[in-house]
């Protein structure tokens, strides 16, 4: 059938931290008297936020002091086991209000020139991400929100994906039957298993060309037009 909608995962897919959360952490924190190997809080972040389910634990309609909270707790686990805290609290402040702004993020190249030409042929665009509350203003911020008619982020939904109610939430908005939409994400456990349960057409982000067997995938987001050009002709 042909395709009507279009919805994106933003980690990852859309945008990405820069040069990466290692990185952007231990700049600020050398400025309250914290030093840490990028690479090495880098992991130990990767690795507490696995650890906790991702975005998934911020469900339940959360509210901005409880999203802050977890992430405070998040960043301190990991940098507790890479050096001695100084000062975490006011590091903490400055670390959370940076990441809500589009300072430490980088739109992927080719995604404003994918974004128009999906938006000119007429497709319904939506993002749907794991994300805290603040999506809406840094897609706003970074001039994302004029492409698409949604956002949705998981902690002000209260689903996150792999769960089918975020899912279900955006064919409601996008007037789409799961046949008439297609879902691009880089996550294997999030995106094609979220999208797959309810029968949305997946494409998966593979920027690294890890091997994916069984699985669609794309090395650029260039490809999704092609991919949608028979169904748009």
């Amino acid at each position: 059938m042909k395709k009507k909608a279009v919805f994106f995962d933003a980690g990852g897919t859309l945008l990405a931290p820069h040069p990466s959360v290692g990185e952007i952490y231990t700049s600020v924190a050398r400025k309250y008297g914290m030093y840490a190997d990028a690479g090495l809080v880098e992991r130990r972040f990767q690795e507490e936020f696995s650890s906790r389910d991702g975005m998934a634990s911020l469900n339940a309609h959360s509210n901005e002091k409880k999203e802050k909270d977890w992430w405070k707790s998040l960043v301190r686990a990991a940098f507790e086991k890479v050096t001695r805290l100084n000062r975490f609290d006011e590091y903490f402040d400055e670390l959370y209000d940076l990441f809500g702004r589009p300072d430490p993020w980088r739109l992927y190249p080719e995604v404003p020139e994918v974004l128009e030409g999906l938006k000119s042929r007429g497709f319904v665009l939506g993002i749907v991400s794991n994300w805290d509350s603040r999506l809406h203003s840094l897609c706003r911020g970074m001039g994302l929100d004029r492409y698409f008619d949604f956002i949705l982020a998981s902690a002000v939904v209260g689903s996150a994906k792999p769960d089918r109610g975020i899912f279900e939430k955006a064919l409601a908005l996008a007037k789409a039957e799961p046949s008439e939409a297609i879902h691009i994400g880089d996550s294997i456990d999030d995106d094609w298993t979220g999208a797959c349960a309810v029968n949305i057409d997946v494409l998966v982000i593979n920027r690294t060309r890890r091997t994916l067997p069984h699985i669609k995938t794309i090395g650029s987001l260039t490809e999704v037009l092609s991919y949608l050009e028979d169904g748009v002709s």
